[in-house]
């Protein structure tokens, strides 16, 4: 069958005329995943009645199918103007099907982020490969990312107001940096901002949403553990931006501040039994809330685990004005705070567009760019006891602070590199006096209460020679000139509140050389006292004195630099 497609629709010649089959329509492309495998399809333009030009990825495996209807639906509710009868689509799809073999082929991509060298979008795409890449599904939902006025508004009507304000720099370089997790080869994380009520949370959680879109970006955490892995699979290798955690349910947060940073949905089985495809995620996340992890999970009685605390940094709220040090000539922090909520609803979206445009020009030197960056910023914060719990929030931060000097230099943000180091230091300088040391978790708190027991029995121990400690704690011994104490086993477990399963906690402890042991298995010290053996844990009470001494403040946060050392500005790459 004959086709011809003219400006005033598609004909197809039958019984020796040219017959009209519905309105302008054309396959741009042959489309199918990056695996070239699956999701073979065609990306179609058409013009419905008020001749908007229209845009749709379509599958051929619907197309070509029981499903065709669909595909039919689809073009007359957007309003293509199909002529009536069964005929007209029958010949409408043939037609479809005939231009999507000859079309030239395209990748389609079915979610956000990095695919190779593009960075794509709902909305826009970003970089250049072999061939054009198309959004699966544009007309079908919403835009995420949403833009009103230019670049330059943000920057005169939103970014300016940031200026002076730490946090507000913070948020915006939050929401840069996503994109660079991949690059940077950095995990998923999350900076959860903790202050009052009325202390300007939520306006820095809309001044990092309008970076890429409107207030809508903005997401909340009441949802379920399941559909707040749906929403950061939505924002793959993008902010998220999660409002209010007090508002969750506390079993929510405690599976989600897992389930989200580790990047990757539940492990399902499909209808057939299979195992269903995963779904994967890189997100950085900018959470707000009036409590802290810690008061979220007493509700359910359970304590915040280490990995929880990397994964979601609390930073206290600070600044002069609840969340703001500067209000830039306002009346009041009031009136500053709703001209900024207010602009963000009118300028919002561009930065986000300019920032991938750039990034997506020298897309193969970004990683060595990013990495070495970090990488810098990383050894200029950290300090000779900073455990390596405490480095990987670190290195958060210092890729957060690398994308805010990188958008300086490209002219993107309206104040300057040296200012960018300034405000993300001061808010790792808030996070770790909030966090209270530089040790890992469960290291600092064991070794923080073997300190206190290590002075209050001192004089509670007895020579091994009597070979009965009866009241006393313990016994005291020399090895090789140096003093040992042997506490017996249940003794120390119950002093120092160690669970039953106990290796694990102590195992520092022997990294440390502050305890031996001849049974690896238990941690314990098995020796023979006259007629009977027994066992007791073997530690060395000058070693963990002295280790406490060489720590000027204890806790290690006088070490950490008030101010950046070296060259603030970032420097420049040959």
């Amino acid at each position: 069958m004959k086709y011809q497609l003219r400006d005033s629709g598609l004909y197809c010649y039958s019984s020796e005329e040219w017959q009209r089959v519905g309105g302008w329509i054309e396959v741009v492309a042959r489309t199918r995943l990056s695996n070239k495998k699956h999701g073979h399809g065609a990306l179609l333009q058409w013009k419905n009645m008020d001749n908007v030009l229209l845009r749709e990825v379509v599958y051929a495996r619907n197309l070509n199918g029981d499903n065709a209807r669909q595909i039919r639906e689809l073009l007359v509710d957007t309003g293509y103007p199909l002529e009536p009868g069964n005929i007209s689509w029958t010949r409408l799809q043939r037609y479809l099907l005939e231009e999507m073999a000859k079309a030239p082929p395209a990748t389609t991509v079915d979610r956000s982020g990095w695919h190779g060298p593009i960075f794509a979008t709902s909305s826009w795409t970003a970089g250049q490969a072999d061939e054009q890449h198309h959004f699966v599904g544009q007309l079908s939902t919403s835009p995420l990312l949403q833009e009103s006025g230019s670049l330059q508004d943000w920057q005169n009507q939103v970014g300016k107001l940031c200026g002076g304000n730490p946090l507000a720099i913070l948020s915006v370089g939050v929401a840069l940096a996503a994109p660079l997790l991949k690059h940077a080869e950095l995990e998923n994380g999350a900076f959860h901002l903790v202050g009052n009520s009325s202390t300007g949370k939520t306006t820095l959680l809309q001044v990092a949403a309008s970076v890429c879109g409107a207030p809508t970006f903005v997401r909340n955490w009441v949802a379920t553990a399941n559909g707040l892995a749906a929403v950061a699979a939505e924002h793959n290798d993008m902010l998220l931006a999660l409002d209010e955690i007090g508002l969750a349910r506390p079993e929510d947060v405690d599976v989600a501040t897992y389930h989200i940073m580790t990047g990757a949905s539940k492990l399902r089985a499909n209808i057939s039994g299979d195992l269903a495809e995963q779904t994967h995620w890189r997100t950085l996340a900018l959470s707000t809330g009036e409590v802290w992890l810690s008061e979220v999970f007493q509700e359910i009685g359970k304590s915040v685990k280490a990995g929880q605390e990397n994964r979601l940094v609390e930073i206290p709220v600070f600044g002069k004005f609840g969340a703001f040090d500067e209000v830039h000539g306002f009346s009041s922090p009031q009136e500053f705070v709703d001209a900024l909520k207010s602009r963000t609803r009118h300028y919002h979206g561009t930065l986000f567009r300019h920032w991938l445009e750039r990034l997506t020009e020298d897309v193969d030197d970004l990683p060595g760019y990013i990495q070495n960056e970090v990488a810098r910023l990383t050894d200029q914060w950290k300090t000779s006891h900073m455990a390596s719990q405490v480095l990987r929030v670190i290195r958060r931060f210092a890729l957060i602070t690398a994308a805010l000097c990188l958008a300086c230099r490209n002219y993107l943000l309206p104040w300057s590199e040296a200012e960018s180091v300034r405000a993300v230091h001061q808010a790792v300088g808030a996070w770790l006096r909030s966090r209270g040391h530089i040790f890992n978790s469960e290291e600092h708190r064991i070794l923080a209460r073997l300190r206190d027991a290590i002075y209050k029995w001192n004089h509670r121990l007895v020579d091994i020679e009597r070979g009965d400690y009866g009241r006393a704690i313990g016994l005291r011994r020399k090895v090789a000139g140096e003093t040992q104490w042997l506490i017996p086993k249940n003794t120390l477990i119950k002093e120092l509140g160690l669970r039953s399963r106990y290796t694990r906690e102590i195992e520092p402890l022997i990294q440390r050389d502050f305890m031996e042991t001849n049974e690896q298995s238990r941690g314990t010290m098995k020796i023979k006292l006259r007629d009977r053996s027994e066992r007791f844990f073997a530690l060395w009470p000058d070693r963990i004195k002295a280790y406490w001494e060489a720590l000027p403040d204890g806790d290690g946060l006088s070490q950490f630099p008030t101010i950046p050392t070296g060259d603030s500005e970032v420097e420049e790459d040959d």
